[in-house]
């Protein structure tokens, strides 16, 4: 069973989840709370693969990434770099090093994900990512 409410002015409506509990048979529950946050959009989806994407593909290969041939390239070397989670097994000591999905970012973390793009595109490879609202903005 799911059940939502929202917080406002410092209150939640308890009401539902009160009802729900009343009419369940004796017993121990696990409840679970997680705040609902907005995944990324279609505008910010449109904005990476259309704008970021190709420009830091172009600026790779300027810099001497001629290996680089596609985006589908560019988005996991921008997954790898931007968003890795090394886990360590406590048994051996070997260490991995994993890429986190971007389709389950919300909308802060996925904005996060792109200044960190942008910054890495300006420092390093001297190409400046415009704003997705900005005029110069040119889509691929």
């Amino acid at each position: 069973m799911k059940l939502f409410t929202k917080k406002s002015r410092g209150r939640f409506d308890l009401r539902m989840i009160y009802d729900a509990f009343r009419g369940l048979s004796d017993g121990t529950y696990s409840v679970s709370i997680k705040r609902i946050r907005k995944n990324r959009s279609n505008s910010q989806n449109g904005w990476l693969w259309g704008c970021i994407y190709p420009m830091l593909l172009d600026a790779l290969i300027d810099v001497g990434w001629d290996e680089f041939t596609n985006l589908e390239q560019v988005h996991e070397f921008c997954k790898m770099k931007f968003t890795t989670e090394t886990i360590v097994n406590k048994h051996t000591g070997e260490i991995v090093t994993i890429p986190h999905s971007t389709k389950a970012m919300n909308t802060t973390e996925f904005s996060s994900y792109t200044d960190k793009i942008r910054e890495f595109a300006s420092e390093y490879l001297n190409t400046e990512i415009p704003d997705p609202n900005s005029t110069n903005l040119k889509v691929h």
